[in-house]
């Protein structure tokens, strides 16, 4: 089931991003009355094609959902017994003006595809997790009472309402290698701002950015009360019900969650005796775990979940008025895409762990996941995909839109276009800079999978 819906939520995403960005070359071509002849989503074998005048442009989709693109007409295409007025509808014949904007509005387009989603986003509102932490690594923390912990409520002055807030922050900072100060706050609304010196190789190292930096976030602990049970399940068949509270297990007292998933794994087709508190009373029950195999490993599997409850004070709901949704949605697409430029900077001078590129696979399984928690979430990897797609795209290698328009730059600089023999050579060059970059880019995401 995840397999199909990473693999649908995978379609989805990647025929949302280059419909738009394909859609943001044809509409200006189209605005500067270029002839598109085809507009195409996917490469290789046609799927699906449609025309719908004689002289119009033809709409197709490919068998490979990986790209796509708007042919235009060139003035190469035009036969000498051709009336020579449709040298005025061909690519080539545009000022080098016009041109650099057609190149231009596919990467453009994609940007404005993520102001759109982070509006929908802010204006509908999304849950997060609040950046609750326990300790900092190197800083004693001021102790309120037991298993006390503190909240992040600012990064380098920048309010942090979620932990994806803090991530983004703590990456501007140091890919800027900027000073990190952050802003906590304990139970009783007292404040502490703390500075926190990091290693300057910090984005060679693998794992999460937050727990690098020497933050250690507060998981939330859910206490031993049935939530839901699967039907059919062995915790079905032995008769415990939503609202139960085990205490112990073959006498083992416990007292959390994780302490009663821990027994039943261990124990798989082995009969337990659970001691629990149904309406103030307290009932013994049998229960024999399901034998479950993982990676050659049999553990036991009960078929129950927790109760959500204890998740309500970590939750965060984050939503903003309409307009106000517009100018954060701005803000963050900007942020965002500088992020991704200097991103893309330090893994290319080295001085960024190389497993930070994802390809397809990954994209897969963060579509297929997102999906399944709803549309919000979707469209949150949609707009971060998107800026992706609209920054990469404007990279100075040759076969990528960036390639094209540092053409028509030094065109407008010298006043004559490049020569197609130096076109053809860079080009080599930038299907060779791709195919490597892609290769990286499988080779992680196997790497992932085999984890």
């Amino acid at each position: 089931m995840e397999i199909i819906q990473s693999i649908l939520g995978f379609f989805i995403a990647i025929g949302i991003l280059v419909t738009f960005h394909e859609f943001g070359h044809f509409y200006i071509a189209r605005l500067f009355n270029v002839r598109v002849l085809n507009f195409s989503i996917g490469f290789g074998k046609t799927l699906y094609k449609k025309k719908f005048s004689s002289d119009g442009t033809e709409y197709s989709i490919g068998l490979i959902p990986l790209g796509g693109y708007v042919k235009m007409l060139e003035s190469s295409e035009i036969n000498d017994d051709t009336d020579k007025s449709d040298y005025l509808y061909c690519f080539d014949k545009q000022s080098v003006y016009k041109k650099f904007l057609i190149v231009a509005a596919g990467p453009a387009f994609n940007l404005i595809l993520a102001i759109i989603f982070f509006t929908i986003i802010h204006f509908s509102g999304i849950t997060g997790m609040k950046p609750f932490i326990t300790s900092i690594d190197g800083h004693n923390l001021p102790t309120i009472e037991t298993n006390s912990f503190h909240e992040i409520i600012e990064v380098n002055g920048i309010v942090t309402k979620r932990w994806q807030d803090v991530r983004v922050e703590i990456l501007n900072t140091v890919v800027n290698k900027d000073k990190l100060d952050v802003l906590i706050r304990d139970s009783k609304n007292d404040t502490t701002s703390i500075k926190i010196n990091y290693e300057d190789n910090i984005l060679k190292k693998d794992g999460d950015i937050i727990t690098n930096i020497g933050l250690k976030p507060k998981t939330p602990e859910f206490p031993s009360i049935v939530g839901s049970i699967e039907n059919n399940s062995p915790a079905s068949l032995a008769g415990l019900q939503v609202g139960d509270q085990i205490i112990s297990v073959n006498k083992v007292s416990i007292t959390n969650w994780n302490a009663l998933v821990e027994q039943i794994k261990i124990n798989p087709d082995k009969i337990l005796q659970l001691k629990l508190i149904r309406d103030d009373k307290e009932l013994d029950i049998i229960l024999v775990p399901a034998v479950n195999t993982s990676m050659d490993n049999n553990y036991g599997y009960a078929g129950i979940s927790p109760d959500q409850t204890a998740l309500n004070k970590f939750r965060i709901l984050v939503k903003y008025p309409f307009f106000e949704s517009i100018y954060k949605s701005i803000l963050l697409t900007y942020d965002y895409s500088l992020l991704t430029i200097r991103m893309i900077y330090e893994l290319f001078t080295g001085q960024a762990n190389m497993k930070n590129i994802s390809g397809p696979l990954s994209i897969a399984e963060f579509s297929g996941k997102s999906l399944s928690m709803g549309f919000v979430y979707f469209a949150y990897l949609l707009a971060i995909l998107s800026i992706s797609l609209g920054v990469l795209n404007l990279l100075p290698i040759p076969v990528l839109d960036g390639g094209h328009l540092v053409y028509y730059i030094l065109e407008m600089l010298t006043g004559k276009p490049v020569s197609e023999k130096v076109q053809l050579i860079a080009q080599q060059f930038g299907m060779l800079i791709l195919f490597g970059i892609m290769i990286i880019a499988f080779y992680n995401d196997f790497a992932r999978l085999l984890q």
